[in-house]
């Protein structure tokens, strides 16, 4: 899908998404933890250079479940599995429900094949956005971990997960056992997770292939690594890609929070 196809669909999500707002109710869940200002080393350093500066925001504190995602599709009838436009996701979507509703005790289970238009106007109808990269990214290493040998250990863990993650099989949030020192749940081992920029610029004579990954895994730690088959996995998907161990969780703009720092 070209980058001008990509525009005028997400223009035409956002018109849909103000639309709807002009008469929903948002009621889905809205627990949401500050993320303080500060830098971290991003996954694309030839294109960055140096440490990427990540301002103040809010975040939701565990990804967007089932019964939060079944509000929305009530309110906003144009994305319900039997009216969803093929313009905006594919014929997985929503495929582990049954019908316009999550299946009998899956409820508090995240939502998963959701496409990123879906995504982005649930984002826009609960007052926020998708999460961009560099956002994810820092949040997600901001954990109560201090030695490089405990990265290591980490890292394989979460590596381990995405190699073995089983899409039949899937937990609660809030139930991955992974919480950031700010109080952001699962955003390792429950499931993969969409960000606004899924498809960043790559640097000149950095190609999409597999020797991409040990470009980008620099130092060489197994958390960053981790991170690398996680971010690459994202870029090969297409913005109405649904799978079974892909959601998401809103971002929101806040001002005057506090600062902080990742580790390096």
């Amino acid at each position: 899908m070209n980058a001008r196809r990509v525009d005028i669909i997400s223009i035409a999500v956002s018109l849909l998404t103000l639309a709807g707002m002009a008469t929903g109710t948002v009621s889905a869940q809205s627990e949401r933890v500050s993320i303080p200002a500060g830098s971290y080393h991003s996954l694309f350093p030839e294109v960055a250079g140096e440490k990427n500066r990540v301002e103040p925001f809010l975040m939701d504190a565990m990804p967007v479940d089932n019964a939060s995602y079944q509000e929305f599709v009530t309110d906003r009838r144009e994305w319900s599995k039997d009216q969803v436009s093929p313009l905006f996701t594919t014929s997985g979507y929503l495929k582990h429900w049954s019908g316009n509703k999550p299946a009998d005790g899956e409820e508090k289970q995240p939502v998963r094949n959701i496409s990123w238009y879906a995504a982005s106007s649930y984002c826009e109808w609960a007052g926020g956005r998708l999460p961009d990269l560099d956002e994810w990214e820092y949040a997600a290493e901001r954990l109560d971990i201090q030695s490089r040998e405990s990265w290591d250990r980490f890292g394989s863990d979460v590596l381990g997960w995405l190699t073995s993650v089983d899409p039949n099989r899937m937990p609660d949030t809030g139930e991955s056992g992974v919480v950031t020192i700010d109080g952001v749940h699962d955003m390792h081992k429950l499931i993969l997770e969409w960000v606004n920029d899924f498809r960043p610029p790559l640097a000149d004579g950095l190609s999409f292939d597999c020797g991409t990954a040990g470009r980008l895994q620099g130092e060489g730690s197994e958390y960053r690594y981790a991170s690398v088959v996680r971010t690459i996995t994202r870029m090969s998907f297409e913005p109405e890609t649904t799978t079974g161990t892909l959601g998401f969780r809103c971002a929101y703009d806040v001002k005057n929070v506090g600062g902080g720092n990742s580790h390096d």
